[in-house]
């Protein structure tokens, strides 16, 4: 099951935008929780990717996925 979607739009640098919506949690820490797992992971193929806007939106169930199991579904979305 994939806990998360990415979304592209070209421009011309990288930019990362995650978003968490409140069908995810209704609580701001589970969100902000979420963003803080995702973004150093993010931030470890920054280099490798080509300039557009890299939108990752979370999905419900994204708050129980964790450590090597979020790394690995996060690198096979940016890692095409």
């Amino acid at each position: 099951m994939a806990h998360f979607y990415l979304r592209v739009v070209p421009a011309d640098r990288v930019r990362l935008i995650i978003s968490v919506s409140k069908k995810v949690s209704k609580k701001a820490v589970i969100r902000n929780r979420i963003r803080r797992r995702i973004r150093p992971i993010l931030l470890k193929y920054f280099s490798h990717l080509k300039p557009a806007t890299y939108f990752i939106i979370a999905k419900l169930g994204a708050q129980e996925i964790k450590g090597e199991a979020l790394e690995k579904e996060l690198k096979s979305l940016m890692i095409v």
